[in-house]
């Protein structure tokens, strides 16, 4: 069964609005190599400092995207194309073992 697997394009770029963001996925969509979940956990993080530090959600915002962006695009720069055949139809996890 052929699964394809989708990326975000790198660099993936918004314009900021004061009082909405985007986080996990939605910011930074990853091949499934276990860095996805990690980044959303780090996102939520930050994002729950930045808005309790900050003197209002837009500066809230901008300070959280100003570290989430350069990180995230980083990471899936290094990333790209990592994932290429991992699910494809014989590739997976067992797909070699024998089954008497």
């Amino acid at each position: 069964m052929d699964r394809p697997i989708h990326a975000l394009p790198v660099p993936h770029r918004w314009t900021t609005q004061p009082t909405a963001t985007l986080l996990g996925d939605a910011a930074h969509l990853m091949p499934p190599l276990g860095v996805g979940v990690n980044l959303a956990m780090l996102d939520a993080a930050e994002l729950a400092l930045a808005l309790a530090n900050a003197p209002t959600t837009a500066e809230a915002v901008t300070a959280y995207e100003s570290t989430m962006r350069p990180r995230s695009e980083e990471i899936a720069a290094r990333l790209e194309g990592a994932a290429t055949g991992l699910l494809e139809a014989g590739e997976g996890i067992g797909a070699h073992q024998h089954h008497d």
